[in-house]
């Protein structure tokens, strides 16, 4: 996709920006002439996409700030998801105990909230097109509160998968909607960086949960746990209702529609954190929440979708479901213990994201700089390969060390491979992701639901048969078989690389 807003510059503009991207001064009155003058004074450039409004209330024209802090708190709430999944990791054997069922049994209560967190950005995605970003956000971290306080209190097996799932529909709201936001705060030459984050904090938030609830659940209890995130999702909440503003601007997206200047006005001060409105007043229809399926038609989207979970099914969810069996089992470890195991992960992660986002971004303005202005999604694909081989070379170390372990003596080779592995998988995930939204920056949303539920219904099915295929084969071979499966995934994004461009034509 070329950045077409170029065009309505005067010719003499292009090809001649600074390594800063500020133009030079003899072409200022060239760019007041194309009406280009408040974009530059704003934000120092012109060669920006989307094209910003003249309007203050414009999320786009925010102060970086502001779009910053907003972006760490969706981040943090799009992280809640996962975290909340997996925090219940180290409590295995404590629901086992307690509930009299086996520790595979106990799994479902992390694995059921995998699936749900897929499947409903379907139906939250619709919604928050009628009412906002910020009301959606806001409902699903207070509700959310109140079921993680409810799940403290549950003394069966059954009930506490219903208020699980009850949870994990609400909390999922983050999920696909903090693409949205990023994308109608930022523009594209900083999608890598500001997407990235979003991305580490979803990666991350499966591990840190076993993380800091290890030592929590060993000395506290397995309700300790969800009394922690009561208390988190609930300071989201508050977060959201003093300093998270609505970023759904219709003025831009479609000229004609939106606010009348009165209501411009109540976007930009105080009240903006109290007002409330309603953009369409459509009925939602059954066609509109299965419209991110129609994705799975569209190669540039389902192939690195797919690549993608492939990828953080066999690194992330692998390492996180199995730890407590494969790690705890091998070397005797308690709970808090095997907490510990995932701080490996957690800096592979953080490494990882490093190279990805800002990395990217950096690749992709070399190389549109080289070809003259003309930017193509493809250009940031280029940083995938290295990501697969790093995720492929980390977890076969992890199962061949893990297999060459003795018994019972603990050695941090394992998680030196779950750390390379883990590194290799963001810059996938970052590339993956980015790459797959950019070829088609209208459909944002719909594009970001379906990786969503691509990668959590794979993610949901993997670790059911994850513990038969280690006990079969054997660490090393399983791991070497779900490396191949990575390479496969490889392939996947190397053919959008050379085919891309064409297939996202053809569906034009």
């Amino acid at each position: 996709m070329s950045v077409d807003h170029e065009k309505s510059l005067p010719s003499n503009t292009t090809g001649y920006l600074h390594e800063n991207g500020k133009p030079e001064a003899a072409l200022v009155e060239d760019i007041e002439a194309a009406g280009h003058g408040q974009m530059h004074k704003r934000h120092g450039r012109v060669d920006l996409f989307p094209v910003p409004s003249d309007s203050p209330a414009d999320p786009l024209n925010w102060p970086s700030w502001r779009k910053n802090l907003l972006l760490y708190i969706v981040s943090v709430q799009a992280m809640q998801g996962p975290f909340s999944s997996a925090i219940t990791i180290p409590a295995f054997g404590l629901f086992a105990a307690e509930f009299n069922i086996s520790i595979a049994r106990a799994s479902y209560i992390t694995s059921v909230q995998i699936l749900f967190l897929g499947a409903m950005p379907l139906v939250w995605s619709p919604i928050s097109s009628r009412i906002g970003r910020r009301p959606v956000y806001m409902i699903s971290a207070l509700v959310s509160a109140a079921c993680a306080l409810a799940c403290a209190y549950c003394d069966s097996y059954g009930a506490l998968m219903t208020v699980r799932v009850l949870q994990s529909i609400f909390i999922s709201s983050a999920q696909s909607l903090g693409a949205s936001t990023v994308s109608e705060l930022f523009f594209s030459y900083q999608k890598g960086q500001k997407m990235g984050l979003w991305v580490l904090l979803v990666t991350i938030g499966p591990i840190l949960g076993p993380l800091i609830a290890g030592y929590l659940v060993q000395f506290k209890g397995w309700r300790s746990a969800f009394y922690l995130l009561a208390a988190i999702h609930l300071a989201l909440f508050f977060t959201h209702l003093f300093f998270g503003p609505e970023t759904l601007y219709l003025n831009r997206l479609a000229p004609g529609k939106g606010f009348d200047e009165k209501e411009v006005a109540a976007r930009t001060g105080w009240r903006r954190y109290f007002s409330f409105h309603v953009y369409d007043n459509r009925r939602i229809t059954f066609a509109e929440i299965c419209r991110p399926l129609i994705m799975v038609w569209r190669p540039v989207v389902v192939l690195p979708a797919l690549a993608y979970a492939i990828t953080f099914a066999y690194t992330n969810v692998l390492m996180t479901v199995l730890v407590p069996q494969l790690f705890g089992e091998k070397f005797h470890l308690i709970p808090g213990q095997i907490g510990l195991q995932f701080v490996a992960l957690l800096i592979g992660g953080v490494l990882g994201e490093q190279l990805a986002g800002y990395g990217s971004d950096r690749l992709v303005s070399w190389r549109t700089k080289r070809a003259g202005g003309e930017r193509v999604p493809e250009f940031r694909l280029a940083l995938a390969p290295p990501g697969f081989l790093l995720a492929i070379i980390g977890l076969i170390i992890w199962g061949t060390q893990l297999q060459n372990a003795t018994p019972g003596k603990w050695n941090v080779t394992p998680d030196i491979g779950s750390a390379i592995a883990i590194f290799g998988q963001q810059l996938v995930t970052t590339v993956c992701v980015t790459y797959a939204i950019e070829s088609y920056l209208p459909e944002t949303a719909d594009v970001s639901v379906f990786i969503a539920l691509l990668r959590q219904v794979y993610a949901f099915v993997a670790p059911f048969y994850f513990p038969a295929a280690f006990e079969v084969m054997g660490d090393f071979k399983a791991s070497g078989l779900f490396a191949g499966i990575i390479a496969f995934g490889m392939l996947l994004v190397m053919g959008c690389n050379v085919w891309g461009a064409r297939w996202r034509d053809r569906s034009k």
